[in-house]
Parts: structure tokens; C-alpha cells; sequence
């Protein structure tokens, strides 16, 4: 983002610069609308989850759909100064912190899940399969030669449920 006028921004999107700093402000602002628009659809769409086993494929679809989001989360939100980590522990973060064991309460319980499993730690577990392979895909791309297209999403959702969830089924 630092690296790309609004002048550019602008003209990609078919508007005017003055547009541009009408709604958003400034680049940051920007930035902001853009990371908070792709969070809230990716937690919108964990809500919708109710078997955990779905979860991978959620996220990995989101995150293929709009692949600068996890270049995004890391420059913004994972970085020592990212600025938009207090919001996105606020209102994305915390929410999912909430959801996420919650299901996997509810699978151990239904017998579905070993019941020696920690669901916080699971809940960790499964967002790093998830969105690992779009933080690190710059490189992924090149050293392994993969193009990140939809079917390959959907082939990698499915490896990782697989991984996953033969790990931890009752």
C-alpha cells in the first residue's frame, strides 16, 4: 500500500483521487476500509460454521477470494507497528476467540473429538493451517511452483481438514 499513489488507487477503481479522500481520508484510511471489509466477511462467514470440521474451508476460501488480505493482516496487523491490531483484537479476533472453542466444546462433547483436546489450542492449530499458506504464498508460489486459483484452494482446504481433523477425532 505504501508504495502505490492514490493517484493509481484512483484510477484502478474507476474514481477520482478527491473520491478517494472523501470517504477514506488518506491511504491509511483506506487501508483501514479495506482490511476491516475482508475481516468482517471472514467472520460473518465463521459464524455460519457449525461443525468445525467446516472452518478450514471457510477461511481458506476467504483468504484465496481476496489473497491481500493476509499480506495485509501481516503488515497492519501483525507487525510491531501495525496499526490496526487493537481494532482487529476488538472486533475480529475476539470474536473468534469465542466461537472457534465453542465448537470444539461442542464436538468433544458430541463424541466427535478426543476429549483431551484443548480448545483454545485448537482454535490456534487450525487458523495457522488456514491462513499460513496465503501469509507465506509470495514465496510458496515460487518455490513450489503452485498457482493459488480455485481449485487449488478448495484441493488445499480439503488436504488440511483431512490433516487436521485425523489428528483429532475421537
Amino acid at each position: 500500500m505504501a508504495k502505490v499513489s492514490i493517484r493509481r488507487i484512483a484510477d484502478a477503481a474507476g474514481v477520482t483521487p478527491a473520491m478517494v479522500h472523501y470517504y477514506f481520508g488518506d491511504r491509511q484510511g483506506l487501508c483501514d476500509a479495506m482490511l476491516g471489509r475482508a475481516l468482517a466477511r471472514v467472520l460473518a462467514r465463521v459464524r455460519t460454521v457449525d461443525r468445525l470440521e467446516d472452518l478450514p474451508g471457510v477461511m481458506m476460501e476467504t483468504l484465496g477470494a481476496e489473497p491481500w488480505t493476509a499480506v495485509l493482516m501481516v503488515q497492519e496487523v501483525l507487525s510491531e507497528r501495525g496499526r490496526y491490531r487493537e481494532r482487529f483484537v476488538g472486533e475480529y479476533a475476539s470474536h473468534m476467540a469465542q466461537l472457534v472453542p465453542d465448537l470444539v466444546r461442542a464436538e468433544i462433547q458430541r463424541g466427535r473429538l478426543r476429549s483431551d483436546l484443548d480448545p483454545p489450542l485448537v482454535m490456534l492449530s487450525v487458523i495457522g493451517m488456514a491462513a499460513f499458506p496465503f501469509v507465506a504464498r509470495p514465496i510458496l508460489e515460487r518455490v513450489f511452483g503452485l498457482d493459488y486459483d480455485a481449485a487449488f484452494v478448495e484441493r488445499l482446504a480439503q488436504h488440511t481438514r483431512r490433516l487436521f481433523f485425523e489428528g483429532v477425532r475421537a
